[in-house]
């Protein structure tokens, strides 16, 4: 396994960035690395790549297409990627090639639920109360013992409300056990929360280390809508979750940046939810909010550089556009000024973020 670089990564010919995942995070990396003054190749599978359109070279190929990952790793001074859930064969791959950052470990952590929980835990982070699923009899008794009902989830590949439902006493366990495809899950009591909110803690590979204000986020159907920030926190309880997230991180191992979910409950609590090693959708405002965005930052993680707090520039609003967004971005114009980001997606689907809107507060 190649280890994280310690030598500063300056932009010339030969130290070209690599991107996996051809998303709108992929292109917004990409965007940095340019912006820094790096050249960018990008690894995905043949389809809506709107990164395709700003980087300088790529390569289509499947995950478990190791010829051209082997290719895709000789043309990178180091790796990332846009997302948690690469098949852990292709970041071993990679990982004896080339450095990735984050590593390995920390994707594989983000990748397994229970895994996830369990590191938190070790961390000093208060979970929910949880229990891991491996069969019918499991979630016949461990919903028992949920009094307010639970969320089952997939133990791994889960994103944006994808793989998981709700369950109550009413439900048919057995009919949703099948329809998440009989696999290893997790069940989570579910909480009263009067909001959530989202960390984000970055580590140079020169050991230089810092944080972003925190947001505070609005989720429907289990995709985010809106975030403001920074969030208003007591300072004590944002100086702790501070030291747990810096702790989380260094149990992980971690180089490169990771946003952590909670939920503060009613009773002023602060509980973990999940956590993802990169660029954030309710970080997408430090693009204007901040000297040096989410994006930025993950580049100068990646090539040694020197980093720190980011403070921001006021107070701002982020407001996903998911599917038909005409009339959200109408609505929108009618009293605020606002900065649009279309991500340049061909297609238009329900529930799919097809770009955002940074809007300055205060």
């Amino acid at each position: 396994m190649i280890n994280q670089p310690r030598n500063r990564i300056l932009p010339n010919k030969n130290n070209i960035l690599g991107i996996l995942g051809g998303g709108q995070l992929g292109k917004m990396i990409a965007m940095s690395a340019t912006k820094a003054g790096y050249k960018t190749h990008l690894y995905c599978p043949k389809g809506d790549n709107p990164a395709e359109t700003v980087v300088n070279s790529f390569t289509h190929g499947e995950w478990d297409d190791f010829d051209k990952l082997v290719e895709f790793s000789n043309n990178v001074v180091c790796a990332t990627s846009e997302f948690e859930n690469i098949p852990s064969k292709t970041l071993e791959l990679l990982a004896n090639k080339t450095s990735v950052i984050p590593n390995s470990k920390v994707f594989r952590s983000a990748q397994i639920r229970s895994k996830e929980k369990e590191i938190a835990e070790k961390s000093g982070f208060k979970t929910p109360k949880w229990y891991l699923i491996k069969n019918t009899d499991d979630l016949i008794s461990a919903s028992k013992l949920m009094e307010n009902g639970g969320i089952l989830k997939t133990n791994s590949l889960g994103y944006d409300g994808k793989g998981q439902v709700r369950i109550n006493k009413h439900s048919d366990l057995f009919e949703i056990w099948e329809n998440l495809g009989s696999v290893e899950c997790v069940l989570e009591e579910i909480l009263e929360f009067k909001r959530e909110i989202s960390i984000m803690y970055f580590k140079s590979t020169d050991n230089s280390d810092g944080f972003f204000p925190i947001s505070q986020n609005h989720h429907e159907n289990g995709i985010l809508r809106k975030t403001i920030a920074p969030a208003i926190l007591n300072i004590d309880d944002e100086r702790d979750l501070r030291l747990k997230t810096k702790k989380l991180s260094e149990n992980l191992g971690l180089y490169g940046i990771l946003a952590v979910e909670l939920f503060e409950l009613l009773d002023g609590s602060i509980v973990f939810n999940e956590i993802a090693p990169r660029p954030h959708n309710s970080f997408h405002w430090t693009l204007n909010g901040c000297d040096n965005s989410q994006f930025d930052i993950l580049i100068r993680t990646m090539c040694g550089l020197p980093v720190k707090d980011v403070k921001s520039n006021g107070k701002w609003e982020m407001t996903n556009l998911i599917g038909q967004y005409e009339n959200i971005i109408s609505e929108t114009s009618k009293d605020q000024d606002y900065i649009l980001y279309l991500y340049g997606k061909h297609e238009t689907k329900p529930g799919r973020k097809m770009g955002h809107l940074n809007i300055q507060i205060s």
